[in-house]
Formats: structure tokens, C-alpha cells, sequence
């Protein structure tokens, strides 16, 4: 059960938090936190983030035997730094937080970082790290989320492996101007039997010994790749979590961080 608070600095400076909703509070794939971002952003005062909370809660929760609105506040506790005592102060997976004040305020995450949140801005964290603050971000990290799914449930054909990544991967850089994931996988030089044809041809020019270094002790696959050398070998499964790896370290280190540049506080 993915737990998750929807939270909001008040104009009066105030930080509220919803009552922790237990399930399904995860952004992506399915998760209720695509509809909570898409409202926070609309969201301008506290009367709507009260409504919000409250029709949120009556149409998937129902929480009756609890309050739903929290002020963050216990002595000694400064809500604001997520690099110490997250558990105890925050304690769910995610939260989803918009700044109703009229001035910037600071949250230190689990990482350290000093993220800056501006007026009228928003910001999810997933177990206190920065998880995105703008459209396009919660899409990477969507993506991301999808890839490493992906990563989980691999196949033992690699050449369904390749076409299901190459597609899934093809259909994001044709929404996301200036994505090209699918260079990355052009870059593992996979070969298939259509491709081994023709390469196997010209390598038969240099005669029988280089093309015996060229295909080495693979064996009979419907799908190779090229190593280091140029030369011909097997795919495993290893090379696709290591691919999916680097696709999802891509996406990730393309999300804008909004860090302090100075420290500002209510």
C-alpha cells in the first residue's frame, strides 16, 4: 500500500498537511498522484486546497474516524528538513506539496538538497528526495518508473526484449521534443539475423579466419550484439537491465532540481 499526503504552505505561512491516505498515492502508473499534481497546479488559496482535500478524500477514502488537516508542528521539529527523521516526521511514501504563501520557502531533502519553492510553485518527494516539480519532470519520471517495470519483468527472447524497448522508447521521443532514448539503444549495436546476413558477407571478403574471430563461440540466437572489438556476440538479459539502467539515468538526470540559491524561509 503506497502511502501519500497532500500538503500546502498556507498564505499565512502556515504548513498543513492532509491525513496520511493509505494506497495507491504514487504518481505514476495509475497512481492518484497524476490527478493531485494536476490540481495542486490550479489550486490559488487555502479555501481550495481545503475543498480539494476533503472531495479527494470522500471519493476514494471516505475517512471518517480521523481529521483531515494537520498543522506541521512539534517542538524540536523543523518539517521543512527531510534529511533527518524523515519517518517520524513525514513517515509516507509521497507527498505532494503547493506554496500558497507569497514567499519562497526552503525544504532540505533527504539528499541535502536545499529546493526552493517558490510562490504558487509545487513539488512531490518520495520518501523525502526531490521527485519533480513540473510537467515535464513527473513525465520523466513516469517514464522512468514504466522503464524500470520493464527492467523486472524481461522475457527470455531477446529479440521481443529489444522490439517492446524499442517501441515503448520510440513512442516517448516522438512526444517529448529533444528525447532520443532510442539513440541509446542504437548505441548497443544489437545485431539481428537480417543485419548478421549482410555484416557475416563483408567480413567473408577478409577470408575464414576473420570471420571465425568475428563470430567467436556464439551460439545460434535470433538476436546479437557487437562488443568492444567489433566482434559478434550473444545478448543476456544483463545487457538489457544494464541499457534500461542507463535509459533511466538519462531521464533522471535531465530533471530540473529548483535548488536555493540563497536560503529563504517565512
Amino acid at each position: 500500500m503506497t502511502r501519500g499526503k497532500i500538503v500546502a504552505v498556507l498564505p499565512d505561512g502556515r504548513l498543513v498537511t492532509s491525513t496520511e491516505f493509505n494506497g495507491d498515492m504514487y504518481y505514476s502508473d495509475g497512481g492518484y498522484g497524476q490527478e493531485i499534481v494536476e490540481v495542486l497546479e490550479n489550486i490559488e488559496t487555502e479555501e481550495e486546497y481545503i475543498e480539494f482535500v476533503e472531495d479527494f478524500n470522500g471519493r476514494n477514502f471516505r475517512y471518517t474516524d480521523r481529521d483531515l488537516f494537520y498543522d506541521c508542528v512539534y517542538e524540536g521539529c523543523d518539517f521543512y528538513d527531510m534529511s533527518e527523521e524523515y519517518f517520524f516526521k513525514w513517515f509516507s511514501d509521497y507527498f505532494y506539496v503547493k506554496n500558497l504563501s507569497d514567499k519562497t520557502v526552503i525544504f532540505t531533502d533527504a539528499d541535502k538538497q536545499k529546493i526552493a519553492l517558490e510562490p504558487d510553485a509545487l513539488a512531490a518527494f518520495k520518501f523525502g528526495k526531490f521527485y519533480a516539480c513540473n510537467a515535464e519532470d513527473f513525465e520523466r519520471r513516469d517514464f522512468a518508473e514504466k522503464l524500470k517495470f520493464l527492467r523486472e519483468g524481461l522475457g527470455c527472447d531477446m529479440e521481443d526484449n529489444c522490439e517492446y524497448l524499442w517501441n515503448l522508447c520510440s513512442v516517448y521521443d516522438n512526444n517529448h521534443r529533444g528525447a532520443n532514448l532510442t539513440r541509446k539503444i542504437t548505441d548497443y549495436n544489437f545485431v539481428d539475423n537480417e543485419d548478421l546476413e549482410f555484416i557475416v558477407k563483408e567480413k567473408s571478403f577478409d577470408g575464414v579466419t576473420s570471420l571465425r574471430v568475428f563470430i567467436n563461440d556464439t551460439y545460434d540466437a535470433n538476436l546479437y550484439r557487437l562488443d568492444g572489438y567489433g566482434n559478434l556476440a550473444n545478448v543476456e538479459i544483463s545487457d538489457f537491465e544494464e541499457l534500461i539502467d542507463d535509459l533511466v539515468n538519462d531521464l533522471e538526470r535531465d530533471i530540473r532540481v529548483p535548488l536555493a540559491k540563497q536560503e529563504a524561509y517565512l
